[in-house]
């Protein structure tokens, strides 16, 4: 399964913890838009999680979630097409991570990198919480339950799709088997022998338990080995071991596009205060002073020195937004230094503007329509709702809590 298979549901999300910013459109939203006309996609503003882990107050989130909807709407994402929704506002999903919860070890979550690093931004006075601890698992009960087959993210998110894979196959090992599957297998394992079968139960405690890679492969590498066991007993282990059983959760792929950071807008975050970022709804002059204070080639001293753009660190942008016939005039204006870098970067803001005018126009005037944006949102969690409703429905049933 993959992003060009115009079948698979494709399921992504934005934490609402601050207005959308260029590098959100051009890495995000501008692909939402596109593959929104190619799958079953559902988007989701993801603001139980910007509770979890952004710090900010309730009263904020809900701000920056009604501003994050008027700008995926500014931007082109067609809710006729797609299904747009507050996660809030779909309480089942939160009825799933409670069940997802319940079979995730606790130092699966731990191990991301993601979490590390939250730890590490806290100061002494300031604990994890158990939200911050549980957000991803959050993010992955999303795409579980909404059936998502394809997710379309950046490489920094890889470990977390790997982590949702882990999740519904821990999920499938655990509910998913035939009946008498625990009994057949534990023959299977008496059948190895003491030793062999004391470390293949380490090495599967260790795999199920810590998400230790180095225990599967030698779990793996014993069953394939063994000269104890029939082909048959070998592959109920391997089940037994990788989570084998019917299919209640699908595993979804990662999908990473070919879009490039906005190198010149990395810096800047670095450099500078996010306050001075170019939002989808800054204006010209916002757009100018921004543009104007990223950095250029640094072989551009002067400007009678000549340039390389693929050194500079505003190329990224103008290769996401400028016109090839202006793009190609500034590439050769800098080689040759027949330019200065304000020419290049006056270049640069009128395509960015009239990128982004047209997204300011349609968001001021839905901006006066909060009504209509509002039963949006509500058919969007009602469709959602339906798709999660059919696998609550599923899991509970799996798992024995039906109470019928």
């Amino acid at each position: 399964m993959s992003a060009t298979d115009t079948s698979a549901r494709l399921v992504s999300g934005l934490r609402p913890s601050g207005h959308l910013t260029l590098g959100h459109y051009h890495a995000v939203i501008r692909r939402w838009t596109e593959l929104q006309y190619h799958h079953d996609a559902y988007f989701l503003i993801a603001d139980w999680n910007a509770l979890a882990v952004s710090g900010h107050a309730p009263h904020e989130i809900e701000q920056y979630s009604w501003a994050m909807v008027i700008d995926c709407l500014a931007c082109g994402i067609n809710p006729k097409v797609a299904t747009l929704f507050i996660q809030s506002w779909v309480p089942e999903l939160t009825d799933v991570h409670m069940i997802l919860s319940s079979v995730t070890p606790k130092a699966w979550l731990e191990r991301l990198p993601s979490y590390r690093e939250m730890v590490a931004g806290l100061g002494e006075q300031q604990g994890a919480s158990f939200a911050m601890l549980g957000a991803p698992l959050m993010q992955a009960a999303d795409i579980l339950a909404l059936r998502g087959e394809v997710v379309p993210a950046g490489p920094e998110q890889r470990a977390h799709i790997e982590f949702t894979r882990e999740v519904a196959r821990r999920f499938n090992h655990r509910y998913g088997r035939d009946a008498g599957f625990e009994e057949q297998a534990e023959r299977a394992i008496a059948r190895l022998g003491k030793k062999s079968g004391r470390l293949y139960r380490e090495w599967l405690s260790d795999y199920q338990e810590e998400g230790d890679l180095e225990a599967f492969e030698r779990a793996r590498g014993l069953l394939a080995e063994t000269s104890k066991l029939n082909r048959n007993q070998q592959e109920r282990l391997l089940g037994y071991l990788e989570g084998g059983g019917r299919r209640i959760l699908g595993e979804p792929e990662h999908w990473q596009g070919d879009s490039q950071p906005l190198l010149g807008m990395e810096l800047k975050t670095r450099l500078s205060s996010h306050e001075e970022a170019i939002f989808l709804r800054s204006g010209r002059a916002e757009i100018d002073a921004s543009v104007r204070e990223m950095p250029t080639d640094p072989a551009r001293v002067r400007r009678s020195d000549p340039g390389d753009p693929e050194r500079c660190p505003l190329w990224s942008l103008h290769e996401s937004f400028t016109p090839e016939a202006d793009r190609k005039w500034a590439a050769a204006g800098c080689r040759e230094a027949s330019i200065g870098c304000l020419d290049c970067k006056g270049c640069l803001v009128e395509h960015i503007d009239a990128t982004l005018t047209p997204i300011r126009d349609r968001a001021e005037a839905l901006e006066g329509e909060h009504g209509k944006v509002r039963t949006m949102m509500t058919e969007g969690a009602e469709r959602a709702r339906d798709t999660v409703r059919d696998t609550l429905d599923e899991l509970r049933r799996v798992i024995g809590l039906t109470y019928r």
